[in-house]
């Protein structure tokens, strides 16, 4: 049965991982290890869109850890989301997993039914009893989001300097950028012992990024990082951002 045990944080690997179980079993370039794999997951999505029609669901993420697998649902009248946890049994894929959980909040849902209330009550109390004040609302609207637009240059120049993309995404970028070009400097400074070739690229990534922060660009994002998202409005589930 869902649970309203403390959730685990969206997953974060640095590594390439399989977006439907999590894998690091994967080839180069490639976003799952397996066409089945993947297959299992979008089976399992669209049987909860189901339920999540039936929550009068505005927005919804899926996430997962090798413990859990997370359910954030935000109904169409309210901004408050209700959190649902499943544990993952020994072996089961994410996507095995969502679907008990599906099931077994369906199986609440026509509980409550059965006491002869009406569908929009029962859906409401289900939300009601797994409500997370704590989660922001605007952690699951996919439009709330901005993806840096990067050229292929910089996009390199990042990973020279140690940063992530959600850096440019939801923290004080300009402050970050010269954060990490001076912690990289001093470590591959030559004056210091480094190695100067990478030092010359290091100084290049940072008059790359400057370049982009006279001039910040960004194009709507859709997805969203380390977890699928739902979008009540079009009926359709969006693999996580790809980085």
């Amino acid at each position: 049965m869902y649970t309203r045990e403390t959730s685990p944080s969206f997953n974060e690997r640095s590594i390439k991982v399989c977006l439907a179980c999590g894998t690091s079993d994967i080839k180069p370039g490639r976003r799952y290890c397996s066409k089945q794999c993947r297959q299992k997951l979008i089976w399992s999505l669209s049987l909860s869109k189901g339920l999540l029609q039936t929550l009068n669901t505005r927005y919804a993420v899926f996430s997962f850890t090798e413990n859990f697998v997370t359910l954030d649902v935000m109904p169409a009248w309210s901004n408050i989301i209700s959190r649902f946890i499943y544990r993952r049994k020994p072996g089961y894929a994410p996507a095995h997993t969502l679907k008990e959980l599906t099931l077994e909040a369906g199986k609440e849902w026509y509980k409550k039914r059965s006491r002869r209330i009406s569908r929009s009550v029962a859906s409401q109390s289900i939300l009601e009893e797994n409500v997370e004040y704590s989660l922001n609302p605007e952690s699951i609207k996919p439009n709330a989001h901005r993806i840096p637009k990067l050229s292929a240059d910089q996009k390199r120049g990042l990973k020279y300097l140690n940063i992530n993309m959600k850096t440019l995404m939801f923290g004080d970028y300009v402050r970050e950028i010269k954060k990490a070009y001076r912690g990289m400097a001093k470590v591959y400074h030559p004056d210091k012992g480094g190695d100067g070739d990478r030092f010359k690229e290091i100084n290049r990534a940072h008059e790359l990024m400057q370049q982009w922060i006279e001039n910040p660009k960004f194009q709507l994002n859709n997805k969203l990082p380390g977890c699928w998202c739902y979008n009540g409005y079009t009926n359709r589930w969006s693999p996580p951002l790809w980085q």
